[in-house]
């Protein structure tokens, strides 16, 4: 069930408990990551989620165990960090779109450009005729012009 980066499911469990003011602890960090398929069983996977919890919670590890049920709230810097994130995505998925844009646009253009040579292709290619009354129209205003 691991689907997103534990970095960004406790960013958003951060701003999550921010928008509905609620605290969040190291323990409750720590069962939300855990429901979400992350196991900390080993002490090196402990240590990640304390460093995790001390940079974007402000969690810092005192002796005993009462420090794991302290409250505190998602820093500015981690908040920040996640909408830094949710703008690359953006940004991201904008730039993908604008590529398919230009893509169509340019298959247009060459569209478009062999029709016109086609076309033109087909004009040179006719017999031009003048009847006489467009031959003296012609020669009127050559004469016009003369004068």
């Amino acid at each position: 069930m691991k689907n997103k980066d534990l970095y960004l499911l406790a960013l958003e469990y951060g701003e999550k408990s921010l928008n509905e003011s609620w605290p969040v602890t190291f323990n409750s960090l720590k069962k939300h990551l855990e429901n979400c398929g992350y196991s900390f069983e080993t002490v090196e996977k402990e240590r990640l989620l304390m460093d995790l919890s001390r940079e974007s919670f402000h969690i810092y590890i005192e002796g005993g165990e009462a420090w794991k049920d302290a409250p505190h709230y998602i820093n500015t810097e981690g908040y920040f960090k996640l909408l830094e994130y949710r703008e690359l995505r953006e940004a991201r998925a904008s730039s993908k779109e604008a590529r398919i844009y230009a893509i169509v646009a340019i298959i247009i253009s060459i569209i478009t450009l062999g029709i016109s040579i086609y076309f033109s292709n087909k004009t040179l290619n006719q017999d031009v005729r003048i009847d006489r009354s467009q031959f003296e129209t012609i020669e009127s205003i050559r004469n016009s012009l003369n004068e």
